[in-house]
């Protein structure tokens, strides 16, 4: 039995769409039961989940988009979007966190957002959101209990198990405060010596007096 618990869209109708699917956190405990997210839209998986980002960064998401950002694949391991959202809500100005947030994308090779890319992707992106919740079957449970012997299958042992030897790996990953970046702007590499970086404004041109 398939229920749906939640329907939202865009206000552009949905032609020629491909479905998106994910699990939602929206889950009863101790239930035979599973709820997911159905997306239906033109969009590829990652464009669109940018897209769920970049509009609930400028608020202008609602309840249902917020929820299925959230549990969208990789959006809450994303560092940079989450210490994003910490930034929006203090009284930098807009146009600098932008203008920072923009740097380190660029610096991390990622795609780079403005408030004009969420207004073209809104003039061209539709979709429709359903979240649904459907029953599970009961799995068996196993008695233990074989016919003979020639059930079990084969008892000769043709590639014996061989522990591998353990190995040590160095993580040289190092964590950078990107909410002090975009709130203060600078941060520390991480990296030994303790590089510092910080963003300078560019400086227009002067002008040349009048003869």
């Amino acid at each position: 039995m398939l229920t749906i618990l939640e329907q939202s869209g865009s206000e552009r109708k949905v032609r020629n769409f491909r479905t998106l699917k994910w699990k939602s956190s929206n889950n009863i405990p101790n239930t035979l039961s599973e709820t997911f997210w159905m997306v239906r839209t033109t969009q590829r998986k990652y464009t669109f989940i940018e897209y769920l980002k970049l509009k609930v960064l400028t608020g202008r998401a609602s309840l249902i988009e917020t929820r299925l950002c959230y549990d969208a694949p990789g959006v809450l391991g994303d560092d940079l979007f989450i210490e994003a959202l910490r930034a929006w809500k203090t009284d930098v100005p807009k146009s600098i966190l932008w203008q920072r947030l923009q740097a380190l994308q660029r610096l991390l090779q990622r795609p780079v957002w403005s408030e004009n890319l969420y207004y073209t992707y809104g003039n061209c992106f539709s979709y429709e959101i359903e979240e649904v919740r459907t029953s599970i079957r009961k799995v068996k449970k196993y008695s233990g209990y074989v016919r003979n012997a020639s059930s079990i299958g084969s008892k000769r042992q043709s590639n014996p198990y061989r522990p591998e030897p353990e190995s040590f790996e160095w993580n040289t990953n190092a964590e950078v405060d990107y909410y002090q970046f975009l709130t203060v702007g600078e941060f520390d590499s991480g990296a030994p010596g303790d590089v510092i970086f910080t963003l300078m404004r560019t400086e227009s041109p002067k002008r040349k007096p009048l003869k």
